[in-house]
């Protein structure tokens, strides 16, 4: 389902746009996360501001740059999205860690120690069908699912929590803008029947 015009968001000026496909929790468990965020932050001093309920997503693969075309690459992304047929799928994790990217300020991420084979399908089959029309996908050389809770200074080891399972029932367009702190979510897509990516 479009939530919006795309020539709505075209830019006023250069800036670095980022179109990505995400899973987005819903309420009950983005307050869990919140918990979960919270009681890292006090236990090891982090400074960091917590990204909060409206921003908690796993990325999965996405376009970006300065001045794109936003009309002919949202419509290339929204009839990606159209394609998708999956069941739904459990996600969870049961840890966080630093990610040590050279940058400053670390993200603190939750992960899965044995990681979460059908997202791994989701993701691929995504990025595929996003070659598939033009959209060559800017992924990592291997996908490695997370959900950022912050960003501080301070690195942290890998830390057990509280498991958080939840059950994916549809997968959003996100639109962000570099520098803005903000997501706009552009559209949203139900799963259920079948059990395969068209285009994959």
């Amino acid at each position: 389902m479009f939530m919006g015009e795309p020539g709505r968001y075209l830019p006023e000026r250069q800036r670095v746009n980022r179109y990505f496909f995400a899973i987005v929790p819903e309420a009950e468990t983005a307050r869990a996360i919140d918990g979960i965020a919270g009681d890292l932050q006090q236990s090891n001093d982090l400074c960091g501001q917590i990204i909060g309920a409206s921003r908690y997503h796993i990325s999965l693969c996405g376009v970006g740059g300065p001045g794109e075309a936003a009309q002919d690459v949202l419509s290339k992304l929204v009839a990606v999205g159209d394609q998708v047929r999956c069941r739904p799928f459990d996600v969870g994790f049961d840890h966080a860690i630093s990610f040590s990217q050279g940058a400053r300020k670390r993200p603190l991420v939750l992960a899965h120690s044995e990681g979460m084979p059908a997202l791994n399908w989701f993701q691929a089959g995504l990025g595929r069908a996003m070659a598939a029309v033009g959209l060559p996908a800017k992924r990592r050389q291997q996908f490695n699912p997370h959900l950022t809770l912050l960003y501080d200074e301070q690195r942290l080891l890998e830390t057990g929590i509280p498991p958080l399972r939840w059950t994916v029932r549809d997968f959003v367009l996100i639109h962000s803008v570099h520098g803005e702190g903000r997501h706009r979510h552009l559209a949203r897509w139900p799963l259920g029947g079948g059990g395969d990516l068209a285009a994959a």
